[in-house]
């Protein structure tokens, strides 16, 4: 169900946020951003939005993603959270799975990639 799903997108590039928001919503979903992990977990802790998948990046300023996935993981375990991250190295990709991101994707997103793994992500 794509109508009424809540997609939070989380990069402190404005032009990728804006990117990957702009892609999501044109598949219907309703899509909010935030700036950095800081940001995001404070919209998660305060908003009465129940979100149903967060996509973020993995390097940012004040919280990075791992910390922001982490969080999420511990208090809000039924929300799935797509990794986006420029860092080809494979034991960050690996820390994030073992912590339940549902993928780790690679930047620049390939847009066709983004919308079937949010897809993927939001059928299980």
């Amino acid at each position: 169900m794509v109508s009424g799903t809540r997609i939070l997108v989380v990069d402190d590039s404005e032009q990728s946020r804006r990117n990957s928001a702009d892609v999501l919503k044109t598949q219907g979903y309703t899509v909010h951003t935030a700036r950095d992990g800081k940001w995001a977990w404070g919209l998660l802790c305060r908003s009465w939005i129940a979100y149903d998948l967060v996509l973020t990046d993995l390097m940012m300023p004040k919280m990075d993603g791992i910390e922001l996935l982490s969080k999420i993981r511990a208090d809000s375990p039924w929300i799935r959270v797509v990794i986006v991250t420029a860092n080809p190295d494979p034991e960050v990709r690996s820390r994030a799975m073992k912590l339940g991101a549902f993928a780790v994707i690679s930047k620049p997103c390939d847009m066709e990639q983004l919308k079937g793994t949010v897809k993927s992500a939001l059928v299980k």
